[in-house]
């Protein structure tokens, strides 16, 4: 009998520091249940509960991930026109891997447009951003949706687009974002930024080398008659023309060039209602579309 008491109090003693070891680990796992925001790191920076999810669901090495600039994007899926393309909608990292601890490639201010080419689990978005391939927190970008009164149906052969002005300046081209331009006749490929979308687009070059190109484009000279030109933004590559007279102020420094140019897409109009001008320019939008690529 002494045997059979002594071991229900055994088991007993067990059972509760059983109970208390659970209450322990309990309390001290649900301090990683509340979401935390570090400000002084960009809002995207999200740690706490988020970050011990990666922990599990992650659980591979980070180089696994890391993002060569140069690899094709056809292995990835891409989602439809609708919900390809965001944008930020505040200063967002751009991260070499799905992780808060991964390698930062570049700040991406916000208001900028990405293309999105995976959703993954819907926590990361794969995205392209001016050059750069890496990952995003999907909770801060906004889909970019796509009107289709305003975009163009044309699209030729070749990819070149017909868009209007109005809906590449709503949907497409973002202050401050890099815009790769190919003259149509030449081929002569040079980067050009723009910071201004009224009547048409307002651009600069992006450094002297780009200037330089542009000015070999218009035959090293600078004139006002326009040239056909093709402007790659991400996966897309629209008609356009392109003035080569630098004028008025610039927003760049130490590009070499004193002034901005002005860009023309369908549609578009010059700042005085220089019909003669703005016929050139069409006409120059036409032949950049009726060429392709």
């Amino acid at each position: 009998m002494k045997i059979l008491e002594e071991i229900k109090r055994v088991k007993k003693i067990a059972r509760f520091a059983a109970m208390v070891f659970v209450f322990f680990v309990t309390a001290s796992l649900s301090s990683y249940t509340v979401l935390a925001y570090d400000y002084t790191a960009d809002v995207e920076e999200i740690v706490g509960y988020i970050e011990e999810q990666e922990a599990s669901d992650y659980e591979y090495e980070a180089e696994e991930y890391l993002v060569d600039e140069y690899e094709e994007v056809d292995e990835y899926e891409e989602y439809d026109e609708v919900n390809r393309y965001f944008r930020t909608t505040t200063n967002l990292r751009l991260r070499t891997a799905p992780s808060t601890y991964a390698d930062i490639v570049r700040t991406v201010q916000s208001g900028s447009r990405v293309t999105v080419y995976d959703q993954r689990d819907g926590v990361w978005f794969y995205v392209y951003h001016n050059g750069a391939r890496g990952y995003m927190y999907a909770a801060f970008l906004t889909p970019i949706p796509v009107s289709t009164n305003e975009a163009s149906s044309d699209v030729n052969i070749n990819g070149v687009e017909l868009l209007s002005w109005n809906y590449v300046r709503n949907n497409v081209i973002v202050s401050g974002e890099y815009l790769h331009v190919t003259d149509v006749r030449t081929g002569i490929t040079f980067w050009l930024t723009a910071f201004s979308q009224g009547n048409h687009a307002d651009v600069v070059p992006v450094s002297r080398e780009d200037t330089e190109a542009m000015r070999q484009a218009f035959g090293g000279r600078w004139t006002w008659e326009p040239r056909a030109i093709w402007v790659t933004v991400g996966d897309r590559t629209i008609a356009a023309s392109l003035n080569g007279m630098p004028h008025a102020g610039t927003p760049r420094s130490g590009n070499g060039m004193n002034g901005h140019i002005c860009m023309h897409f369908y549609g578009s109009r010059t700042h005085n209602g220089n019909r003669s001008h703005e016929r050139d320019h069409q006409n120059r939008v036409q032949e950049a579309f009726n060429t392709g690529r």
